[in-house]
């Protein structure tokens, strides 16, 4: 059984107006619900026209969270738009609202707990599994080995 289009706009708007979401996100969970190419492009269009769906939005307000709340760096944040299918432009804007001064501390913070958290006395092999864990989170290499040399010291 299929929604009709009141339906999936109904369940779209919800499901949009919980949290923040991207075209891509929407399209798919209207391929859940079965909604036809023509359903899905209309449903689509509804909730952008009623700003339910905003991908520039849901780029600033997904790095905003991701690096305040989970500590990503800029390249997995990066990452993680682009599977989403954002466009360029809005990633670039939403990178650029990340406060450097924050960044470079955040940077800083989390190498020095990593750092504690070691347990390991070699100070090369310290810096390599530190390095490692920034560079995962989405931290730039030459930002990661530029505190490194720092805390090292």
């Amino acid at each position: 059984m299929t929604l009709s289009i009141d339906n999936l706009r109904k369940k779209l708007a919800k499901y949009c107006a919980w949290q923040d979401r991207c075209t891509f996100e929407a399209e798919r969970k209207l391929a859940e619900l079965g909604a036809s190419k023509t359903e899905m492009a209309k449903t689509l269009k509804w909730l952008k026209d009623e700003n339910f769906l905003n991908d520039a939005r849901f780029a600033s307000s997904f790095a905003r969270g991701k690096f305040v709340n989970n500590k990503w760096g800029k390249q997995r944040i990066i990452a993680e738009l682009r599977s989403r299918k954002i466009e360029d432009a809005f990633i670039t804007t939403a990178i650029e609202e990340i406060n450097q001064k924050d960044y470079a501390e955040t940077l800083k913070n989390l190498a020095l707990k990593k750092w504690k958290e070691l347990k390991t006395v070699d100070s090369y092999s310290k810096k390599q599994k530190t390095a490692a864990f920034l560079v995962n989170k989405g931290y730039e290499a030459d930002l990661v080995f530029n505190i490194l040399d720092k805390i090292v010291q």
